[in-house]
């Protein structure tokens, strides 16, 4: 156990600093209601927390939606969850991102904004979200997936509005984006999933392909990917993985088996929060799914590598509904240490 409080804590985000330090973003209250963006520091690899000062550069809201990457000159790179300025639901237009940049030992090294250049659309009907992880690709360009709600399908225009998630790319080391693409939410003029594509991230695989992962609804939608053979430039039509879950993690880990953690389950009843793998490392075939916790949750997560094992960082506390906390005695956020080994590794 990571964190436990008498009040509701959800969705955390793991970063990891030089050594054994650790900072753990994390969201604290009622989701919808009064919450708070609280932010924990550990430098005994996650046996000890103490808060974090409020002028410490990570309190700024650093949290688990948000885009992050580990870059190859040792900095980590931030960019917040929504443009600068944008009022959850209301039009945008012609957005603004701010992107941070911070030493592994939290020292803030830049701040600074940017604009996402050659948009296929003016505005959209609500909002820009971020979410998942900034790779930096061989060749030193930064991509990414972003989402943003730009309409209806074209079958039907009106509300519901569905989500799309597009590529995106900086050949500048972030100072400018240019969108590359954006992933079809409708077959036959019928919307996928109950949402569209939301909360993407991407991951360089074994093979050197690029796999980007969705999120397409609730409880029951599955999640999607999409792939890339050529650097980023095209993508694959979307397929399902057949599992439904709310806003995936992947990480190739160090033997070259792909990991991906989240979970889903209805609201009001018990959370399934799960890992899966694909062995060979394309993500071309995933395991069935290993749901390390079962019960009151958000199923958002957070995962590291450290020492040759997969660390997975979840709630164990009550979501939005229904009102009451599900009878815990606390509330808490924790982790699983899973050992994941190919059959030829195992001894």
């Amino acid at each position: 156990m990571l964190l436990k409080s008498n009040e509701i804590l959800n969705f955390p985000r793991i970063i990891e600093l030089e050594g054994n330090q650790l900072v753990l973003a994390y969201g604290r209250g009622k989701h919808g209601g009064d919450e708070t963006r609280p932010v924990a520091i550990s430098n005994d690899f996650g046996q000890t927390w103490v808060d974090a000062p409020s002028d410490f550069p990570m309190a700024d809201n650093v949290q688990t939606s948000g885009i992050m990457g580990y870059l190859k000159d040792g900095t980590i790179a931030y960019i917040d969850t929504s443009p600068v300025g944008q009022v959850h639901k209301g039009r945008v237009a012609d957005p603004t991102f701010r992107i941070r940049r911070f030493s592994k030992k939290a020292e803030l090294l830049e701040d600074t904004t940017f604009k996402v250049l050659n948009l296929p659309w003016k505005t959209v009907l609500s909002e820009y979200e971020v979410y998942g992880t900034l790779l930096e690709l061989e060749n030193g360009d930064f991509l990414t997936a972003f989402n943003a709600r730009v309409g209806g399908t074209s079958a039907s225009p009106e509300p519901p509005f569905f989500d799309t998630a597009f590529i995106v790319r900086s050949t500048d080391k972030g100072k400018t984006f240019e969108h590359v693409w954006t992933f079809s939410t409708e077959i036959y003029g019928k919307p996928l999933g109950d949402e569209g594509f939301t909360e993407p991230d991407v991951e360089v695989l074994a093979n050197g392909d690029i796999l980007c992962i969705m999120r397409t609804g609730g409880s029951n939608s599955p999640m999607y990917q999409s792939r890339s053979t050529d650097g980023g430039r095209t993508w694959s039509d979307p397929v399902s993985v057949g599992w439904p879950g709310v806003k995936p993690h992947l990480r190739l880990l160090s033997n070259g088996v792909l990991a991906c953690s989240s979970g889903r389950g209805l609201y009001g009843h018990p959370q399934i929060t799960h890992a899966m793998f694909s062995i060979d490392g394309t993500g071309k075939v995933w395991e069935y799914p290993f749901a390390f916790h079962t019960g009151a949750g958000c199923s958002y997560t957070s995962n590291m590598e450290r020492d040759g094992k997969f660390y997975v960082v979840y709630s164990h506390s009550s979501f939005t509904k229904p009102a009451g906390t599900y009878g815990l005695p606390y509330h808490s956020i924790k982790w699983v240490v899973l050992d994941v080994a190919r059959e030829s590794e195992q001894k």
